[in-house]
């Protein structure tokens, strides 16, 4: 499947408003496991470079900077990769528990492409915010709606639910589950805010 930036556009357009439909072709493309943990690889780094972009058009004041985590872009790297890495697994396992179907693949490559859709969706912001902050923020909140959505309709695809509340639940026992687990890695791998005292 070749995407150009304007079938990528009406794909993400799709993603957003026929999320199941969406889902059920996503899940139709049977990547392969290398294909897939290179995509979700590059989601970080793009992750990282799209932060970067952020922070350098919106720099910290400099009566809060000593108030802010500073971290190095590979600790950066390593906290979304280390999260979403687990996320994917979580999602899998936790589906699993309520009787859902979906494979790891499948999950992977639902993982993936929600990433895909988010990045874009905070481009979109970015370059707002060079406009309008007031826009970028209002675009920002309706963005983050349209997500949410997303990915519950994406879940109960997913794991063939057929029931959207069992989705959400499957998506909050993922996610704390990847916060405690994740925290406690990044924490053993010595990943985190700085230490000492003030």
């Amino acid at each position: 499947m070749t995407l150009d930036f304007q079938s990528w556009i009406r794909a993400v357009w799709m993603s957003l408003i026929e999320p199941a439909d969406m889902a059920r072709k996503v899940q139709d493309m049977r990547f392969d496991m290398r294909s897939l943990w290179m995509a979700l690889a590059l989601v970080v780094v793009l992750n990282v470079l799209l932060l970067a972009l952020v922070q350098a058009l919106s720099p910290v004041p400099d009566a809060m900077s000593t108030q802010i985590i500073q971290l190095s872009p590979f600790g950066y790297t390593a906290i979304i990769g280390v999260f979403l890495v687990m996320f994917v697994f979580a999602l899998f396992h936790a589906g699993r528990m309520l009787d859902g179907q979906g494979t790891l693949p499948a999950t992977l490559t639902m993982v993936v492409w929600f990433q895909a859709i988010s990045l874009t969706l905070e481009a979109g912001q970015v370059i707002l915010v060079l406009f309008s902050p007031y826009v970028a923020a209002l675009y920002g909140m309706i963005s983050l709606g349209a997500l949410i959505w997303c990915i519950v309709n994406f879940i109960d695809v997913l794991h063939g639910f057929e029931s959207r509340g069992k989705a959400l639940v499957t998506i909050l026992m993922a996610l704390i589950g990847t916060a405690l687990g994740a925290g406690l890695l990044l924490a053993l791998l010595g990943v985190g805010p700085p230490g000492g005292t003030t």
